[in-house]
């Protein structure tokens, strides 16, 4: 089976994926080049293909990976953006939109939920007052997002800087038109 075909139709072990998210939450987020470069360096990711993110701001750039977690478990294809070369967050794609309900990727989606609970402590729960299916942990200044859509079997997980993403947050919420 090709690795498009594994990422569609298995899931990475619960154990693998938590064990990037916590080498990712380790140390602080980086601030600058060389510690990007040390923080993918730990979690065994050479540089990928870089593009433009998909916003019309040309400073914000998308680095993609396909990482293999070591475990024979199907890939797991990550994006790492950063804005005006500071970097911004990870995000870990376990399942794509387009993939069908399956039982197995609910039963990761807990198994994460119990190991990062375990880990950190009860989540929170994220802004706009989201339940459910979407869970939070803030570790070392640095957010955990675990997001499942139970109906399409899509399950991510982006690790940002708290700090950077609540700028982004405030400056979205004073510029939105309700």
């Amino acid at each position: 089976m090709t690795s498009p075909e594994r990422f569609m139709n298995e899931m990475p072990q619960p154990e693998a994926i938590v064990d990037l998210v916590e080498i990712a939450v380790r140390h602080p987020w980086p601030k600058n080049q060389s510690e990007k470069d040390a923080l993918l360096k730990r979690l065994g990711w050479g540089h990928g293909m870089k593009s433009p993110a998909n916003t019309n701001d040309a400073r914000d750039i998308a680095d993609h990976f396909h990482l293999e977690t070591g475990d024979d478990g199907p890939p797991i294809f990550a994006t790492s953006r950063e804005l005006d070369g500071l970097m911004e967050s990870i995000h870990l794609q376990l399942r794509l939109d387009s993939a069908l309900p399956d039982p197995q990727t609910t039963q990761c989606f807990d198994a994460i939920l119990s190991q990062l609970t375990d880990l950190h402590g009860e989540p929170t729960i994220p802004w706009h007052g989201q339940r459910g299916l979407r869970k939070m942990w803030n570790v070392n200044g640095i957010d955990i997002d675990v997001t499942y859509n139970d109906s399409r079997s899509s399950l991510t997980i982006c690790i940002q800087d708290e700090r950077f993403f609540a700028e982004v947050e405030a400056y979205a919420r004073a510029n939105s038109r309700e």
